[in-house]
């Protein structure tokens, strides 16, 4: 089994692993070396690919935005969201009991 460099790097909402090891090998970083111990000018080389895409809270504000307008257009998936059910078509006759439990 392989293991993963990434583990002791960065961890940003919204940036996958694959998307991480993209953007060492485009920058011509080693995986391996801790985030710690890059210099500036690498990381700012980083920095700049990362700020390209929706990160963090901007992603999150986006993905609670488009569940609140799926809600509020009365869609399939907003009414699931809005029951707090799976709304990827997961059953939920004997799977689900966590999504089901906390409902207020």
């Amino acid at each position: 089994m392989k293991k993963s460099h990434f583990n002791k790097t960065i961890s940003i909402f919204g940036v996958s692993k694959s998307k991480m090891k993209n953007f060492y090998d485009f920058l011509g970083l080693n995986s391996r070396i801790e985030a710690v111990k890059f210099k500036t000018k690498q990381l700012s080389g980083l920095n700049s690919k990362i700020k390209k895409l929706e990160t963090g809270k901007k992603l999150k504000e986006k993905i609670k935005n488009i569940i609140n307008f799926s809600i509020k257009i009365r869609t399939y998936k907003g009414l699931r969201h809005k029951l707090r059910y799976p709304t990827r078509g997961q059953r939920t006759h004997t799977n689900a009991k966590t999504r089901r439990k906390f409902k207020y």
